[in-house]
């Protein structure tokens, strides 16, 4: 089941990474430029529609910090709720679940 086939969206491949991945991702997590154009959401929709299907049931959970206001508004975005707020790292956190449809529906 893991790592899944990889799985393709409109304008990105999630597959499982490899070494001559390492430079592209350094880029884009420090190039202001690789960001606010939807990548973040696009990819992550696409792993909660694949982890709602592979494991109908089974909730995802998330925790960023809540300082970080780009993954906040990403989180509410993808539909993930508030469990807890904490302190951890000198810093508030936030951890949220989002149920798969299969627990939605059901």
């Amino acid at each position: 089941m893991w790592p899944p086939a990889p799985i393709a969206t409109e304008r990105l491949v999630l597959r499982e990474p490899e070494a001559w991945d390492r430079a592209a991702v350094i880029e884009l997590f420090a190039s202001p430029e690789a960001w606010g154009h939807g990548y973040a959401y696009e990819a992550c929709a696409a792993a909660l529609g694949w982890c709602a299907e592979a494991l109908p049931g089974e909730p995802v959970v998330l925790c960023t910090q809540t300082a970080n206001l780009r993954s906040m508004r990403l989180a509410a975005r993808l539909g993930f709720t508030e469990v807890e707020r904490f302190e951890e790292w000198g810093a508030e956190q936030w951890f949220g679940v989002w149920p798969s449809v299969a627990v939605l529906v059901g």
